[in-house]
């Protein structure tokens, strides 16, 4: 079951725009056009990847879908791409990229991606992942979000991927390459995920089953998980320092980006709610009912749904 799609960049990418109509030197043009390409690639590939998923993993009532979730925990922030969760509570975190010319992996597990003739270092997206993956527990924990048996909460297994396109190339020197098994292309996740249930010891299979839980449990701790999502808008004029007019591109901009004005008020306390809370209310209209309700009221919501899920 799809939990949560992707959040729209389409603001970000309209601010962007608007800076780079402005009269900019050429170097800070030539930035502005990087960011713009980059995030448009990264948007495309992010979008790709959630329609595979959803496709194979979308309509199943064994897992949980989650795109594009921004958390934050003791001072950590983690950007997860796709999370699936399934009813043994597997929680696979995968890392999307979209390399255009592939990546090669290093023996030791060094990553280099090609561009101007040349091969180039760059970040380990699998240690990436894995810091993602260290956030997300210390938030299962703090937020205590785990379903508990005889009053000992359940342990999570964390599975790290990262999916490439899948018309990339993907070279690994050795077939035993540090962490090269976690890079695949987004097209055989289930394939590989299959596999991988399938490849288990007797013991692992039964301490498998042993964690199994509903449907409706899984969705649970999939919704709180939602709650916990903090989106983030970037001022991109600021970060370029430029200065939009307050016509054309400014009043572009008031319309596409979600502000801090108080223009919707939370259904039930009645409390101010900012632009960005209650278009995440209408992401979710079948669980908040096309209303909008600030973070607040939004818990109590979930919590009664939960509870009449439950009760049936």
């Amino acid at each position: 079951m799809i939990i949560k799609e992707k959040d729209s960049r389409e603001s970000d990418i309209a601010l962007l725009e608007s800076v780079l109509a402005q009269d900019l030197p050429q170097q800070k043009s030539d930035l502005v056009k990087k960011e713009l390409s980059s995030l448009r690639k990264g948007v495309k590939g992010e979008q790709d990847a959630a329609y595979l998923i959803n496709f194979d993993f979308g309509s199943s009532k064994n897992w949980a879908v989650l795109h594009d979730l921004r958390l934050e925990v003791n001072g950590q922030v983690a950007q997860i791409d796709h999370l699936l969760i399934n009813r043994f509570f597997e929680f696979y975190v995968l890392e999307s990229k979209n390399f255009s010319y592939g990546v090669k992996i290093g023996e030791d597990g060094d990553f280099l991606i090609y561009y101007n003739n040349h091969y180039h270092g760059i970040p380990s997206p699998i240690e990436q992942n894995r810091r993602h993956i260290k956030v997300l527990e210390d938030c299962l924990k703090t937020h205590d979000i785990m379903p508990k048996r005889l009053g000992i909460s359940i342990k999570p297994h964390f599975i790290n991927y990262v999916l490439m396109s899948a018309g990339s190339r993907i070279i690994r020197q050795k077939k035993n390459t540090v962490g090269s098994s976690a890079v695949i292309k987004v097209d055989s996740l289930r394939t590989t995920i299959d596999k991988e249930i399938d490849n288990k010891q007797p013991l692992g299979a039964l301490a498998s089953v042993a964690k199994l839980c509903s449907s409706e449990t899984v969705i649970d701790v999939a919704q709180r998980i939602t709650a916990l999502h903090k989106p983030i808008r970037i001022d991109y004029a600021k970060r370029f320092g430029v200065a939009l007019p307050q016509t054309d591109a400014g009043e572009s901009r008031k319309k596409k980006l979600p502000s801090r004005s108080t223009r919707y008020y939370c259904w039930t306390c009645k409390e101010g709610v900012p632009d960005v809370v209650a278009e995440y209310c209408w992401s979710y209209k079948h669980i908040y009912d096309n209303k909008v309700y600030c973070k607040k009221c939004q818990k109590i919501v979930l919590d009664k749904r939960n509870t009449k899920v439950n009760g049936q």
